[in-house]
């Protein structure tokens, strides 16, 4: 079968990101990495996973561990990567592939560049222990005053299909939420309890 242009056009539409999330052991128990957004970038002051855009070229597996290495000053022996996490596509066409590894490094030892204010960590097992609060909102459609309902059926009344979209908290300090916390509770859902 030839390859569709349509499924073309909409993957070429996606911008692409990946994020690791690191592991690290701490006084024997393995914990989880996070960093705390800079100013310099978006989501300033936000909790995240090392992370960002793939470069053309480049698989997300392979931004993922370059984003980690560049964001925490990591050398290439530092890292040990263990496998896929899971995806996101969320509603403002971004494809988010999180990876998970170890990090090789004592925590007192890692420093990092400008897009991170500061790290910390929190052990796998607070998570396991500790669920996310889920919060569901209704997407609303916002609608043009000169959208033509006139020209689909029962008009203003029509029945639109309702999307909503699930936020994840976790209440940390500070608190971990929105898509670094389902990447996280996908981790621990999916691959921590093994």
């Amino acid at each position: 079968m030839k390859n569709l242009q349509v499924d073309d056009e909409f993957y070429k539409k996606l911008s692409k990101y990946a994020v690791f999330i690191p592991i690290i052991n701490i006084d024997g128990k393995d914990h989880i990495l996070f960093e705390v957004r800079s100013d310099i970038v978006s989501q300033k002051g936000e909790v995240s996973f090392p992370g960002g855009g793939v470069n053309e070229g480049e698989s997300f597996e392979m931004a993922a561990i370059r984003e980690c290495r560049e964001e925490l000053n990591l050398d290439e022996k530092d890292i040990s990567l263990k496998g896929y996490s899971s995806m996101i596509l969320s509603s403002s066409d971004r494809i988010i592939k999180a990876y998970f590894g170890r990090i090789n490094k004592k925590f007192e030892h890692i420093s990092y560049n400008v897009e991170v204010s500061s790290i910390f960590t929190v052990s796998i097992d607070y998570f396991k222990n500790n669920p996310p609060e889920k919060y569901r909102a209704k997407m609303i459609m916002d609608l043009p005053d000169d959208f033509p309902f006139e020209k689909i059926p029962n008009g203003r009344d029509y029945n639109f299909w309702q999307r909503y979209h699930t936020f994840y908290f976790y209440d940390t300090k500070p608190v971990i939420w929105g898509m670094t916390a389902k990447l996280l509770n996908d981790f621990i859902k999916y691959n921590a309890l093994k």
